[in-house]
């Protein structure tokens, strides 16, 4: 017997929870470009073949400059934004407000692994980003995605 627990989290923006079967196959993308920003290697390469494999164009980056580099590079061509709030240099929630400055109907999920005041819950709620709680499995991961884009 496997027992696994999962912190409760608020999710936002979320009126009724689903309750029918999605099939992994409505969860895949359509070549959707997804910028995924994430200062721990591992993580940035979890995510980023995740969603490859699933149909999704990813752009990585490992900190806010990086990814602020690609947006630009990109002309701000990009579906969704997934970031870690905790990054090197600047917060995920201060890159992804320049990033609606320049897009204002940017499409964003923040994600993070803490919930003290790291995860800067208070300003997520505040702005009204969608979150994701690390730890999380990819069939989460695409319905996020899959959800926002």
């Amino acid at each position: 017997l496997v027992r696994i627990y999962l912190p409760a989290v608020k999710c936002l923006k979320k009126e009724n929870p689903v309750t029918r079967f999605i099939s992994p196959d409505q969860l895949k993308g359509n070549g959707e470009r997804i910028l995924v920003v994430e200062d721990q290697k591992e993580m940035l390469d979890f995510v980023s073949l995740a969603l490859r494999k699933n149909g999704y164009t990813v752009f990585g980056a490992a900190n806010a400059q990086e990814a602020l580099d690609i947006f630009d590079r990109e002309k701000g061509n990009i579906g969704l934004v997934f970031s870690d709030v905790v990054l090197p240099g600047q917060t995920g929630i201060e890159l992804v407000d320049k990033i609606i400055s320049l897009k204002p109907d940017q499409k964003v999920v923040l994600t993070s692994g803490y919930m003290d005041e790291k995860s800067q819950w208070p300003a997520i709620q505040q702005k009204g980003y969608r979150f994701l709680q690390k730890p999380y499995p990819i069939n989460l991961l695409l319905a996020a995605i899959k959800e926002n884009i």
